[in-house]
């Protein structure tokens, strides 16, 4: 984790986080189901769900993200063990990383006024953006912009 870059650490952490987030429901859906875990993995699945809460604060709440954040390196590191413990599979980031980016997709738009697909203030080089107008009408008095860079993408 020290040696993330900054650009790419909020996506690193988020994916991990969604990751963590659908293993833990995977395993409430499964407790639901009456299964047994054993007292290794309950152990596992309750530290897991205190990791992520420290990770929610910087997802969900919006603390700020830094590799030298000692709080958020051992968090981020426990919640991909926990992770890759429950699911026996190692968690690729560098694959998540390369599927990040922002899909639009317009279908039929009758634009009279003013209309943007997506803004940002630069791309990073491991986001991807696609933007698809299809069977659109921009009037005479409107306006579309695919891509308008007012903010970060990745």
């Amino acid at each position: 984790m020290t040696t993330v870059s900054a650009a790419v650490l909020p996506q690193l952490v988020k994916l991990v986080f969604d990751q963590s987030g659908k293993v833990l429901d995977k395993r409430r859906s499964a407790a639901g189901a009456e299964t047994k875990t054993g007292d290794q993995e309950a152990r596992t699945l309750d530290d897991l769900e205190r990791q992520v809460e420290v990770l929610r604060k910087y997802i969900v709440d919006g603390a700020r993200l830094e590799v030298a954040d000692r709080e958020l390196v051992e968090a981020f590191d426990a919640v991909c063990r926990h992770v890759e413990s429950l699911t026996g599979q190692p968690l690729d980031l560098a694959a998540g990383l390369k599927q990040s980016g922002v899909e639009v997709e317009m279908e039929r738009a009758d634009i009279d006024g003013s209309a943007t697909a997506v803004k940002a203030t630069s791309i990073a080089s491991t986001a991807r953006v696609a933007v698809k107008f299809n069977d659109g009408v921009v009037r005479e008095t409107g306006e579309f912009t695919a891509v308008e860079i007012n903010g970060p993408i990745g």
